[in-house]
This record gives C-alpha cells, structure tokens and sequence, in this order.
C-alpha cells in the first residue's frame, strides 16, 4: 500500500505540474507561435472566464489536496475541494520532505543535504509547522548513533533561529569541525560570538586561508562578526578573502568596501583638532559599519535638520569644516524664520559629522559638542552596540528614545546620569530613567521645532489637492504614494540626504491637500511647517508614542516652544565657549522644573484594578464543587507534598503520566490538587483507583471566564489560567507545587517542594530563549498588542517600572514553588486577575508581572526543556512549546523518559 501510494502521488504530482507549467507559459506548448485571434487587443469591457480551465484548476487543485493528504484519487468530497489551511501546510510539509528525498538520492551526504533543506524553510514563525517538523527530524537523527552528526548539525540552527544560542553551540561542538566549516561557517562563528566563546577565532580563520569557506558573501559575514567582537585582524584577512573571491555583486562589494574602511579606523584610530577659537559641533549623521542596519529613512535627516535649527537659529555664525557639510548648514542658516533669530556675538563653529551609531569610529576632536536625540540601539551586525558615545563628544540629550530595555547596561545608565537631566521624546522614556535613577523629562518630539528653518511659503496649502499616503495604505492603486524608506540613503553622503528631506517636507505643505501617513517623523514635521497632515500609525502601543499620539495642537505648540526654550541657554554658552561645566550646570539649571513634573508624574500610584467579574465569589463557587478522594492505600506518615495541576479535558491520559511520574519517584505522602474543566466523577474515580496512595483534590473551574487573553499562546488553552486563583482556591495551603501537564517528574518531587524561599513568593527557572530572556523586554512586548489602547499600555508599563525598577530574567511558569500564604498576604489574586482583562496578559506573563526579580531561581533540574537545551541529568522534564511526548507523528528529544511513564501507568492500570 505504501509503495503503491507513492506512485500514485509521483503521477498526481507530474500531472499537476504539467498543468501549471501549460497555464503559467513554461511549457512547451506554449512556445508555438499565436494565432491571429490570440494577439488580437480584447474589445470586451469584462474579463472573459475560461469555465473549462476553472474546471481543470479545480480538478488539479483537487488532486494536489489528496496527494499532500496521502488519500486515494477521487476520495477528497467535492464539497472539500477549497483551499483549506491544513491542506496548504500539509503540502509544505510535504515540500519539505521531496526536498530532502531529492537531496539525498542526488549523493549529497546527510548533514549537507539536511542543513539545505531547513536553510530553506525558515520563517519569522518560530513555531510554523514546517519548523516544527524540522526540529523533529533533527531530534529523531541526534538520537540515533549513526546519523548523529547529522542530527547535531541541523539541530544547531534550528536552535540559532529559535534563539536558543546555548543549544546551538552545544550541538554546534558534537559535530566534525571539516563537516562545520563545509556546511556551516558563518552561523558557528556566530553562534561562538553569542555564547562570548572567541576562543575559535584562530581555528575559523584558518577555514578561510585554507580555501575551506567559499564564496564572499560567506566571507563577508565571517569579516562582520569577526568586527563586532573587536577580532580586527581576523577581519581583514576574511575582507581581503571576500574581495579575492570573485563573486560580489555590486551591493556586497560596496558593503565590503564600507567594512573595510570601518576596520581600518578601528586599527587606525583617527583624530581631529580644531582651530583655536572655534566651537566644534558634531551634526548626527546615521552611518555605521552595518549597512543592514544603517538609517535607510529619509525622516532620520529630518531628526538632523530639526536639531540643527537649534544651532542656526543663533546669529552671526560663521561656519567651518567640510565643504559639503558647510555648505548644506549654510543653506538652513538663510532659512531661519526671523521672529525665531536669536541675536548674540556670533561665534566661529567647526562642523563634524558624528554617526550616532558609531560615534567611536569618527575622528571627534576634544570638546565636541552635539544635541543628541533619536532611538539609540541600532546595533552593529546583531552583536555589539556602539553606545555611549565618543568620549570627546559632549551630548545635550533632548527627544531621546530607549525601545530596549536591555541598551541600558551599567555603563549607558552612568554615561546618562553624567550627562543628564535627559530630556525624553515620550513618556515612556521618561519613566524607564527615573526606574533607573537616571534624571529625565518629556521634552516632546525634536521634529515639532523644524518650522525654524522653514519660513512661511508664499504657495498656500492647496485645500483641493491630492492626498499624499505616506509609508501607509492608500484606499486606491491609483492614489499618491510616498515612502520615506530608500536604499540609497544608507551609502549616500549628510548632504544630499539632508536636501531630499528639505524637498519632501516642502512638497508636503505645498503639493497636497492632506497627508495620510504611519510615520512619526512625516506627522510631526510635517504638522510643524503648516501642512495637512493626519497620523495612522502602526500600533497605538508602539511605546514610542507615549505623550505624542494624543497630543493636540496645544500641546504640540507646548512641545515645540518648550524644546526652543529648553535648548537655547544652553547652546548659547556653547557657541560663547564656555567650559562643559558651566553649560552642563546651566542645563541642569534650565530643565530643573521639567524633571520635577516629570519625578511627581512617575510617581503618583497606580489605580488598583477590578476584574469585570467577582474573583471572590468565582474561587467561592470554584471551592463549592471541591471532591476529595482520600488515599485508599496511604504512605507513611511524613510531611506531605502538595502539588497542583490544571487541566481541561483533552488531556486526560497526559494527567495519569504526571501523577505516575510523583508516585514512582517519591516515597512521601502526596496531595495532589486538580484544577480541571471537563471532567466528571468518572475521572475522579479513574484517577483514585490507578493512585491509591494518593490523596486527589478536584477543584472545578469550568464556570471561570477570564475574558479575552490576547496573549494566549496556541498551543495551551484557557485551564492554565486557573492557578491564578491556587492561593484563594486553597486557603488552608502555604505552600504548592505548580507542575504542568507537559512536564514529567523522574526524581523525588519532595526535594523540589521543600526547597527554601527565603522571602521569595514563588520559586522558577529564568527563560533560555533569548528573546524572552529579558523580564522588561517582555513587557514591553506584551503592552504593544493594546493596539487600540494605547493610554492603557502606557500605564502599564508606568506601573510596571515602579515595580520593576531594574530588568530582569523573566522566567517560565510551567514548574512553580508557590507560598501561597505569602501571595495570599500581597492580595496577588484580587490585584493580578484583572490584569488578563485590562492588559490581555496569560498567566505566565502576569506572574512575572507579579514577581519580576523577587522569584527564587531553581536549580535548572527542576525545569529541563529538550527543545531548548541539553538534557543530561533532570529531575523533571518539560516539553515546552509545540513538540509534545505524546504526539508519536513528531519526535521530541527525552520522549523515552514519556513513554517509560506511560508504560508505568499502563502496568498500574493491568494491576487494578
């Protein structure tokens, strides 16, 4: 049947092909020369519909769906035959195998043929199913010792595009090195740089002076990583290799190009000097040795011109440096509004481009000054940043913006303490600092002072003109599009820039009746220089808007008259020449109230919140339905284990393995609490009869609504919600353990309940992923789906940092020590439940809300995750994530620990 099966889907398969290549013209049929009444111009106003090739289509489509799943021709209903999700993933699933399959019969060897084909489908989804089923395989190689290799090769970037960086090198270090440094070079010496394991370096730089490493666009990346961690010499060796290799395009050999001049400086450093008597002033430009990541935005310059109103709007300055530059700010200077003019002894000043996210790399001269605004945290090929600033580089920091918690290492929070008060383009900066002990302010967005340069126009505003749709959905295909993202910004030098973004505003206030856009740095400007402008960004939660998306236009002249009177003391000593003291104190001086109002606004408490239905009388109705089933066969006597568990009712048969994993490996009394949904008596009595030594405790709480989760994960269901409520659901309880369903305990599970707290609330394993690692930088992301709340998702994160100060290692809620008289004492329940309604939190995440650094870390035993991780030794195992035990279609790693539990239970089961 199975070979016959085959066949079958090898003709369906060729069949389909054939009509796709006749109707897509790649055919050989399609190759004879056209009839007359073929290249005839169509008459008809309608488009003319082919039933006859519908028909075909659909009997095609229809034999694809049976073949992707493994059905006989002609089974699939015709009712069936529409494009179904399950079909599509079924199919590329299906892909995926062909391409190895085909791989393979070709010669290519196993570890080449399999790093191929999962190169080949990757997507953003991390848990998209062809991913999934990648992993799988790769599990189901490494297990088995004669494709181990293999298994550990594909296994590595699976775990590198999962972000789980210390997985990666672990199986990254099984493998061959020859097999390493044919198949995979560049994600090893990344994946080395990750893991801060340089110790490589020779070894990979010995690939590329062997020939082993081809190709230059390999070479090029091997010459960014090497860069980002300061590996200079091996940098150039893999630059010059790059060069030598003969196959860059013209975009690869400008990208070369711009890192071999980074390295260059970087082991040359450059320096500058400036004539007595002159002011030297970096004006930001965006360059850096990533062209990846370097500004590709127009509105960037549009940042730049803004602030350098601030510096032409000061009479009598005469304007040094080079030519380009010179002559771009003398431009700005002729364009001062007059009313705006300030006067004064006017002032020689030395112009010099500063790249923000390079400044190290720049020739900077001894007391430079500059205003330092924008979102920081560009980063150089995804390893390194490039923050603070040159340490010759005074910064006047005004409309700045963290979008990272994890920029603001020890060394950037003192570089802003030094340099502050720190005036902040939105709130939710503002309050990040103060968490940090950083003096801060709300300055408002730099871009609302750029009518400073841009003096009224003699052509109004054209009311009946075209609508301009700026970087956001047009209604029509025919309506004016506009985007202020180009490649050729990147690589083209301050000057041009700068005029491409002079010409863009004035067309905006000139040529448009109204523009439509999704970027803050078009609304803004665009509003400050007089043009119809309305703002639809993105994401109403996008933290950069907090304080600028529901600001009228009060407030925005507000914003715009308070960074013009905040700036100008200050730089008016600048161009006097007075000493970094004086300025800096002056500043101090200037903003003193802004940071005031700022400290009082942070600091005024938080409005408790009520979830829409009585928590107290949900745990009372809960507790109502509360059966226990003593121990029929109990232990001797002994402290007793308290452990809990959620659950609805598909995973039943899951519960028996988890209570079989307690029993078999401890000999103390257990209790174990169920909170269930779907289940009956019949599964209380099943339960009881295959654990007599157990004392169950079912707790119902199918009449528990939490509302809408936004942040519920696909692969759970709502039943984990409910050890939200554990410390009101157990009132005579001080302490539990939390075990999940997907999570199998293999050693004595009272070691992991008598675990010491020491004031903690609750004990858990940090997150290894590293995307989730960061405490803060998961709250930030969980505030951003409030999409339409945005004033929400701004006293969110408001509240979160007064209760979070510093950042911290987020963790997974899926095995818990919980003192649940302590949660009980702090009113976690009645404060915490609300927050799945009010801020569409799950469980997981409003844990950690609750605890953020305050959690005891459990020794990693606890919490073993095979997706993530290397497991040698654990005590529990946990198959967190998509890939489950007892799913026997997808390997997972330990699944043998699953099945020696199921057998465990199967033998009880016998035995009864």
């Amino acid at each position: 049947m199975n070979v016959r099966g085959r066949s079958l889907r090898h003709r369906a398969l060729r069949k389909i092909a054939r009509t796709a290549d006749r109707w897509a013209g790649t055919s050989a049929a399609q190759q004879k020369k056209p009839s007359a009444a073929s290249t005839a111009p169509a008459s008809a106003s309608k488009p003319t519909v082919d039933e006859k090739a519908v028909t075909r289509l659909r009997g095609s489509y229809r034999q694809m769906a049976e073949v992707a799943l493994g059905l006989e021709p002609g089974t699939l209903p015709e009712s069936e035959v529409r494009a179904k999700r399950e079909y599509v993933h079924a199919a590329k699933k299906m892909a995926a195998d062909a391409e190895l399959a085909r791989l393979l019969r070709a010669g290519t060897p196993l570890p080449d043929a399999l790093v191929t084909m999962i190169r080949g489908r990757f997507t953003r989804k991390l848990n998209s199913e062809v991913l999934v089923g990648a992993r799988a395989l790769c599990h189901s190689l490494h297990d088995q010792p004669e494709t181990r290799v293999a298994g550990a090769l594909g296994g590595a970037l699976v775990a590198r595009h999962a972000g789980t960086y210390d997985l990666a090198w672990d199986l990254f270090t099984e493998v061959p090195r020859d097999v390493v440094a044919r198949n995979a070079p560049v994600e090893f010496l990344r994946t080395a740089a990750q893991v801060g394991d340089l110790s490589i370096v020779d070894e990979t730089v010995k690939w590329i002076d062997q020939g082993t490493v081809r190709g230059a666009r390999n070479l090029f990346q091997m010459a960014s990583i090497y860069f980002a961690v300061k590996e200079y010499a091996a940098a150039s060796r893999a630059i010059d290799a790059a060069r030598e290799a003969g196959d860059a395009d013209e975009a690869l050999t400008r990208r070369i190009g711009l890192l071999a001049d980074f390295t260059e400086r970087a082991t040359t450093p450059r320096t500058a000097t400036v004539p007595e008597g002159r002011v030297s002033f970096g004006v930001i430009d965006y360059k850096q040795p990533d062209e990846g990541t370097t500004s590709s935005n127009v509105g960037d310059y549009v940042q730049t011109i803004a602030s350098l109103g601030h510096l032409v709007r000061h009479a009598g300055l005469r304007l040094h440096g080079d030519d380009e530059l010179v002559e771009v700010v003398s431009e700005l200077q002729g364009r001062v509004r007059p009313e705006l003019q300030i006067d004064g002894p006017g002032a020689d000043v030395q112009l010099m481009t500063l790249n923000r996210d390079s400044s190290s790399f720049d020739a900077v001269p001894e007391n430079t000054w500059a205003i330092a605004f924008g979102w920081y945290m560009q980063d150089i090929f995804g390893l390194a940043y490039d923050f603070p600033f040159h340490p010759n580089v005074n910064p006047l920091f005004i409309s700045f913006h963290v979008n990272r918690p994890n920029m603001l290492t020890p060394e950037a929070i003192e570089y802003l303490k030094a340099h502050g008060p720190i005036g902040c383009r939105d709130w939710n900066t503002v309050y990040l600092l103060l968490a940090r002990g950083v003096p801060a302010f709300f300055s408002g967005c730099l871009t609302t002072t750029i009518s400073t340069v841009f003096p009224d126009t003699e052509r109004p505003v054209p009311a009946d003109g075209p609508t301009a749709y700026v970087d956001t959905a047009a209604p029509t295909e025919d309506a004016v599009q506009i985007t202020q993202m180009h490649e050729d910004v990147r690589w083209t030098s301050m000057g041009p820039n700068v005029r491409e973004a002079l010409d863009l505003l004035e067309s905006y206030r000139t040529e448009f009746g109204q523009v439509v856009t999704s970027r803050l740095h078009c609304y803004l400007p665009s509003w400050s220089i007089g043009a119809n402008v309305k703002f639809t960004p993105k994401n109403r939660a996008d933290v950069r808007f907090a304080g600028l998306l529901d600001a009228d236009e009060n407030d925005l002249d507000a914003m715009r008259e308070r960074i013009r009177r905040l700036l100008a003391p200050a730089m008016a000593l600048v161009l006097r020449g007075a000493s970094r003291e004086e300025v800096y104190a002056e500043w101090r001086k200037t903003v003193a109230p802004e940071v005031a109002l700022a400290e009082q606004r942070y600091a005024a408490p938080g409005t408790r919140l009520t979830a829409s239905f009585d928590v107290d009388e949900a745990c009372r109705t809960a507790r109502a339905s509360r059966v226990v089933r003593p121990a029929t066969a109990p232990r001797p006597a002994g402290d007793v284990v308290n452990v809990a568990v959620a659950l609805d009712g598909n995973l039943k048969q899951e519960m028996e393995i988890v209570i079989g994993g307690l029993v078999q490996h401890s000999d103390r009394p257990l209790h174990v609490v169920a909170l269930t949904r779907d289940h009956t008596t019949e599964d209380h009595d099943r339960l009881a009869g295959l654990f007599p030594e157990v004392e169950f405790e079912w707790i119902a709480c199918d009449d528990i609504d939490y509302g809408p989760v936004l942040g519920m994960l696909k692969h759970i269901t709502v039943s984990t919600m409910d050890r939200l409520l554990l410390p009101e659901l157990l009132p005579d309880l001080d302490r539990v353990v939390y075990h999940d369903i997907d999570a199998l305990t293999v050693k004595d599970i009272a070691t992991l309940h008598d675990v010491e707290l020491d004031g903690s609330p609750l004990a858990a394993r940090p997150s290894v992923g590293h995307g989730v690692r960061s405490g803060l930088g998961n709250i930030l992301k969980q505030g951003r789906r409030l999409t339409e709340e945005p004033t929400v998702a701004n006293e969110f994160f408001r509240v979160m940092y007064q209760r979070h100060p510093n950042d911290f290692d987020g963790f997974n809620a899926g095995i818990l020590v919980m003192d649940l008289a302590q949660m009980r004492q702090e009113h976690f329940t009645a404060d915490y439940v609300a927050y799945v309604e009010t801020y569409g939190l799950n469980d997981q995440e409003i844990l950690n809300c609750y605890a953020g650094s305050r959690y005891r870390k459990l020794d990693p035993v606890w919490n073993n995750w095979p997706t993530q991780e290397t497991v040698t030794d654990p005590s529990i195992v946990h198959w967190a994530g998509w890939l489950k035990p007892w799913n026997k279609d997808l390997y997972v790693k330990s699944r043998d620990l699953w099945d020696k539990g199921e057998a465990f239970v199967a033998s009880r089961r016998a035995a009864a």
